[in-house]
């Protein structure tokens, strides 16, 4: 098995689960939170697609099956607890932005990994933008997290 091919083809499968997670930010209560989840969803396509093409550089084959898979296991994920389950609560906010967070960071961790590599196929310049790119969206979800999460506490006492 090509360990490299194998590790792309799962953040493949984490890249169109992402997306799709992102997606679902036209939801959020917040209008700021709706526009930064937008445009983070517009920079995970992007860097999805810096994906494919390296995944196409070192033959790692599309993971389309587990890419649909990723895809459905993400809406059904949609179906946590927020303390309502017809309607959105003020919690529903701060899961949302706590389950964005982790993605990111999943994603983050794998630029990291991939800057272990050794490798004159890798494009070192690219991996540190996608690197800097993470660190960026993980700090405005950071933001966005403690305003919905004040939100939440001060809904809970009105």
């Amino acid at each position: 098995m090509d360990l490299l091919a194998h590790y792309v083809r799962i953040h493949l499968t984490g890249a169109a689960a992402g997306i799709e997670l992102f997606g679902r930010g036209s939801d959020l209560d917040d209008e700021d939170a709706r526009q930064v989840a937008a445009d983070i969803r517009e920079e995970l396509r992007e860097e999805r697609t810096w994906l494919l093409a390296f995944a196409d550089t070192i033959d790692a084959a599309e993971p389309v099956v587990a890419e649909t898979v990723a895809k459905i296991g993400e809406k059904v994920g949609r179906l946590k607890p927020n303390g309502d389950l017809l309607h959105r609560t003020p919690l529903t906010d701060v899961i949302d932005l706590e389950t964005m967070h982790d993605a990111v960071s999943g994603k983050v961790a794998g630029w990291e990994a991939l800057l272990q590599l050794d490798d004159e196929q890798v494009d070192r310049a690219d991996l540190e933008r996608l690197l800097a790119q993470g660190h960026s969206q993980l700090d405005r979800l950071r933001t966005l997290h403690r305003s919905a999460a004040r939100r939440a506490w001060d809904a809970r006492t009105a």
